[in-house]
């Protein structure tokens, strides 16, 4: 049993069509860091405040280290969660916010208290900014704030919902990285919420993908790039190349060739063969041809949308390679970037 389990998860707000939460299942290791990634709308933030007590789900459960979760006031939850905004205490200095909560509770001696403080500053890498306001500092070292706040409470599981998401790129990775580090040296597990593909994929060990309210696959970050459950998730992963084609155990015929794949879950008969935009090698001498209907430079890469045996298939290729429309170009197929997906699999 994993450190967090929910299990047939409903929930549906009151005056809404649909359901934010359709039976949702997810397990989340003890000491992992694991997003939940969707677009806007999907539910993520609902699964949050569900776990988190905020909002009572309709039906399903929530368990936390074997324990159940259902019906217990937030407060009594072992859960600390960080937001996007940072919502410090304005007239506090940046230690006064941090050890708010064992300073309020007074269940943490003076002497105790101020040496947890010094240790949760030094990781947050704020040492020598105890004493500055709240409203002395950058909006990253507020986040930071923000995270040995919740930390200073030794949850047994951290919630971070887009915590990084209003920061610059080079900020964001900066603390990317240090979410990582913190995750090593305590062992926190981590359930992270972010619609940024790439921020999952740097930051997770696992990234459960969430459409209308379920997670349709739960991998790791490599998996989705290599092995999409569906044609759902490899388009929301950049696959760009979906071919009508034939499987019969692990051959994959198709206008492109045949292909070896193992462990697809697709049946046999009809499937999509899916094709990365980045797959074409030994240009100019492979064995297939297409010819050239458009082209589209996108700075050191150009998309080539060609047309191969009747096949549409999109090719990015590196400056190296220059074609015009109506050329014919030669290459060949990274067999590590095809995979095939059920033809007919809908996501409800």
């Amino acid at each position: 049993m994993g450190c967090l389990e929910l299990t047939d998860i409903v929930k549906t707000y009151r005056g809404a069509a649909e359901p934010a939460l359709r039976g949702l299942n997810l397990s989340v290791e003890e000491g992992e860091i694991l997003a939940i990634l969707g677009v806007s709308g999907c539910g993520k933030t609902t699964a949050l405040k569900v776990v988190s007590g905020l909002e009572r789900q309709d039906s399903g459960h929530v368990a936390l280290g074997g324990q159940e979760m259902d019906g217990l006031a937030p407060e009594k939850r072992p859960i600390a969660m960080v937001f996007q905004k940072s919502l410090l205490f304005r007239n506090m200095t940046v230690a006064e916010n941090i050890n708010f909560a064992p300073r309020i509770g007074r269940g943490m001696g003076k002497k105790l208290l101020a040496q947890k403080t010094g240790e949760m500053l030094e990781l947050m890498q704020l040492g020598g900014l105890g004493g500055k306001r709240a409203t002395e500092i950058s909006g990253g070292q507020e986040q930071r704030v923000s995270l040995g706040r919740a930390l200073m409470t030794e949850p047994k599981l951290l919630l971070l919902d887009e915590p990084l998401s209003a920061l610059d790129p080079g900020l964001k990775l900066a603390l990317e990285a240090h979410i990582q580090e913190v995750n090593r040296k305590l062992g926190t597990t981590m359930l992270y919420v972010t619609h940024d593909q790439k921020e999952a994929t740097r930051i997770a060990s696992r990234i459960a993908l969430m459409q209308n309210g379920r997670i349709v696959q739960c991998a790791k970050p490599q998996d989705f790039y290599a092995k999409p459950a569906t044609k759902q998730v490899a388009e929301f992963f950049g696959w760009e190349n979906f071919i009508p084609a034939r499987k019969r155990g692990a051959l994959v015929s198709s206008p492109l060739g045949e292909f070896a794949i193992e462990g697809a879950a697709a049946g046999d008969g009809g499937v999509l063969l899916c094709v990365r935009p980045e797959a074409a090698t030994e240009i100019g001498r492979g064995r297939i041809k297409a010819v050239v209907r458009s082209v589209l430079p996108q700075g050191i890469e150009t998309v080539y949308e060609t047309d191969c045996s009747g096949a549409r298939l999109k090719l990015s290729l590196n400056m190296r390679h220059s074609f015009s429309a109506g050329e014919e170009i030669r290459f060949d197929i990274d067999p590590q970037m095809v995979w095939c997906v059920a033809a007919d699999r809908v996501v409800i």
